[in-house]
C-alpha cells in the first residue's frame, strides 16, 4: 500500500471510529439525565431513536451525493456537524437539546456511514474488499464499544460529568479532521457525474444478499440499540448496580466482544459467520433474561460477551457479503441503503420496547423483545442457507 493511500486508508478508520464513540457517549448517562429532568422510559427511547431516525434520510441522500461528486468533502462536512452535535449536549439544559444533540448526531453519521465505508474499499489498492470490510465493520462497532466506558468513567470520576467527555470528543474530531483534509480523494475521477435526489435503489442482480446481508445487519443491531438505550438502566434497577462506569461497561463489553471477535476471526466466510453470530445472538439473549431471577451480574456478564461476539460475526459477515456484491460505480449508494435498513433496526425496535416498559416493566419488554428477535434470527438462517455463498 502507497504512504498516501496508507495513511488515508487508516485517517479514515479513525475518524470513523471517533464518530461512533461521540455518537455512544449519552448511553450510560440516559439515566442521569432522566433523574434530572425527570422524563419516562418511553421519552429515553424516543431521544435515543431520533438519532437512528435522522440516519435514515441523511444516508438516502449523502450516499447518492458522494458517488457524484467525491467522498471526501461529504465526510468533511459529516464530521463538522458530528462536532457540532457533542457541543450541543455540553450546553444542554432538558430534554429538548437532547433531541436536537441527538438529531445532529443522526445526521453526521448518515452523511458518513455509507461514504466512509466506500472510501475504506477505495483506499484499498490492493483490492482487498475482506479488508476494507472488517476495518468499517470494527470501527463502528470499536467506536460503539469505546464510546460508552468512555464517558461512564469520566462521568463517575472526573469532573463535569455531563460535559467533558463530549468536549474531549469534540478535540479528538477536529485533530481528525486536519488529517482529513490532507488524503487524496478515493474516488476514481471518472465516478463524478452531476447529481440529482434519487429514490435509493440496488441494482436488481444483488437484490438477494443484498435483502439478506442487511436483515442480518438488522438483527445485529437491533441487539445493539437494545444494550445502548436501556440495558444500563437494565442493570441499574433491575440488578440495583448504581455505578455509572459498571453501567457503561455493560455497552463496551457487549461491542468489545463484537471486535475481538472479529479480529479473530476475520477469514471466516460470510455465510458462516453469519449464521454462527445470529446463533450467538439467541444464546446471549436468553441469558440475559435469565439474569434478573438469578440477580446474577456475573450471568449477564458472561451473557453479554456471547451477544457480542454474535453481533460482530454476525455484522462483519453481512458487510462482507454486501461489499462484494456492490458494483464500484454504486457502492456508496448500496451501502447506504444498507445502512438505511441497519438503523431502522437501531431506532423502531427500542421505541417499541421503551412503550412496552412503560406498560408492562421493563423485565417483560425485554422478554417480547428477545422472542421476535429470536424468530427474525431463525428465518434469516434459514436465507442464508438458501443463498449461494458469495467468495471472498
Amino acid at each position: 500500500m502507497s504512504g498516501s493511500k496508507r495513511f488515508g486508508f487508516a485517517t479514515t478508520g479513525l475518524m470513523l471510529c471517533a464518530l461512533m464513540i461521540g455518537t455512544n457517549i449519552p448511553s450510560p448517562l440516559y439515566g442521569v439525565y432522566e433523574h434530572l429532568w425527570h422524563f419516562s422510559p418511553s421519552v429515553l427511547t424516543l431521544v435515543f431513536s431520533t438519532y437512528a431516525l435522522c440516519i435514515i434520510p441523511s444516508l438516502l441522500i449523502f450516499g447518492q451525493l458522494s458517488d457524484a461528486l467525491g467522498r471526501k468533502p461529504v465526510m468533511v462536512a459529516g464530521f463538522l456537524i458530528a462536532a457540532v452535535g457533542s457541543l450541543t449536549f455540553v450546553f444542554a439544559k432538558n430534554v429538548t437539546w437532547l433531541f436536537i444533540a441527538r438529531a445532529l448526531q443522526g445526521l453526521a453519521v448518515g452523511i458518513v456511514s455509507g461514504t466512509a465505508t466506500a472510501a475504506l474499499t477505495e483506499l484499498e489498492p490492493n483490492s482487498n474488499r475482506q479488508r476494507a470490510s472488517l476495518v468499517a465493520s470494527l470501527a463502528t462497532a470499536g467506536g460503539t464499544a469505546l464510546g460508552p466506558i468512555f464517558a461512564g468513567l469520566l462521568a463517575q470520576y472526573a469532573p463535569m460529568p455531563l460535559q467533558l467527555p463530549y468536549l474531549l470528543n469534540c478535540v479528538l474530531l477536529l485533530i481528525g479532521l486536519l488529517g482529513l483534509l490532507f488524503i487524496s480523494e478515493p474516488l476514481p475521477k471518472d465516478f463524478r457525474k452531476h447529481w440529482e435526489p434519487q429514490r435509493p435503489g440496488v441494482p436488481r442482480e444483488i437484490l438477494s444478499p443484498f435483502v439478506v446481508g442487511s436483515l442480518v445487519a438488522f438483527a445485529a443491531w437491533t441487539v445493539t440499540a437494545l444494550f445502548m438505550s436501556l440495558v444500563p438502566s437494565y442493570v441499574t434497577s433491575l440488578l440495583h448496580v448504581k455505578n455509572l462506569a459498571v453501567a457503561g461497561s455493560i455497552v463496551f463489553l457487549m461491542l468489545g466482544s463484537s471486535s475481538l471477535i472479529q479480529l479473530t476471526l476475520r477469514k471466516l466466510g460470510n455465510r458462516t459467520a453469519q449464521i454462527t453470530g445470529l446463533l450467538l445472538l439467541l444464546i446471549g439473549l436468553a441469558g440475559i433474561i435469565a439474569s434478573v431471577p438469578m440477580q446474577s451480574l456475573w450471568f449477564l456478564l458472561v451473557s453479554t460477551v456471547i451477544a457480542g461476539a454474535g453481533q460482530g460475526l454476525a455484522f462483519m459477515g453481512s458487510v462482507s457479503l454486501v461489499n462484494h456484491v456492490a458494483p464500484p460505480a454504486q457502492r456508496g449508494s448500496v451501502f447506504s441503503t444498507m445502512y438505511v435498513v441497519v438503523y431502522c433496526g437501531v431506532g423502531l425496535p427500542v421505541i417499541g420496547v421503551g412503550f412496552l416498559a412503560q406498560k408492562l416493566g421493563l423485565f417483560s419488554a425485554v422478554i417480547v423483545f428477545s422472542v421476535l428477535v429470536c424468530l427474525l434470527n431463525l428465518v434469516m438462517i434459514g436465507a442464508i442457507l438458501r443463498l449461494k455463498e458469495i467468495s471472498k
